[in-house]
């Protein structure tokens, strides 16, 4: 029975990890998008070192802006998300 329980609130903790993260990201690229267009353009960009530094990965279709996708996939990719 302890067990159990202790594998539940492994996984219920888990999920509160993982869904933290979500937001904490989506709280980076609303910040980063300035103008509230959606993208990040390589100007916005400039606001963050890492996501400057890694346009040209960050920018897979390489359109010239980063939309909320293509920001979430950097950040996996990159250590920490910076």
């Amino acid at each position: 029975m302890k067990k159990r329980m202790f594998q539940q609130a492994a996984v219920a903790l888990a999920a509160a990890g993982f869904i933290t993260a979500a937001v904490a990201g989506e709280d980076m690229f609303t910040k980063l998008d300035s103008n509230a267009d959606g993208v990040i353009s390589s100007e916005e960009a400039t606001a963050n070192e890492a996501l400057y530094k890694g346009w040209e990965s960050a920018d897979a279709n390489q359109d010239g802006q980063v939309d909320a996708a293509e920001f979430s996939a950097f950040e996996a990719q990159t250590p920490e998300g910076k």
